[in-house]
């Protein structure tokens, strides 16, 4: 199995809060940052890759990364009527699990 990779350098993070903000930082928080950025990073990369080859290309583009990015850091703030066209798009076992979480929510409140 491949090495789990590390796109983001330990000291690179340290000398940036040094320099910008003035202080120190905790190594354990810094790895904690560094650990979920590479996951992002990976998932990211992996998702454009996918996108690339639905596309028959063996290179990852702007049309690949913008919605793989998307997909792992951005968060919007739908209408219902977009949350409810999001929701649907969802398998229906989902679909299920959504309506039966929707349910308990209402009889609990």
């Amino acid at each position: 199995m491949p090495k789990k990779p590390t796109f983001i350098r330990f000291n690179t993070i340290k000398e940036y809060i040094n320099d910008t903000f003035r202080m120190r930082s905790a190594d354990k928080t810094v790895k904690k940052f560094i650990q979920r950025f590479d996951t992002v990073i990976a998932a990211t990369l992996k998702d454009a890759g996918t996108l690339a080859k639905e596309d028959n290309r063996n290179t990852i583009m702007d049309q690949d990364i913008i919605p793989a990015l998307a997909a792992h850091l951005s968060k919007e703030n739908l209408t219902w009527q977009e949350t409810a066209e999001s929701i649907l798009k969802k398998p229906p076992a989902d679909l299920g699990k959504i309506s039966k979480a929707i349910n308990d929510y209402i009889a609990k409140n």
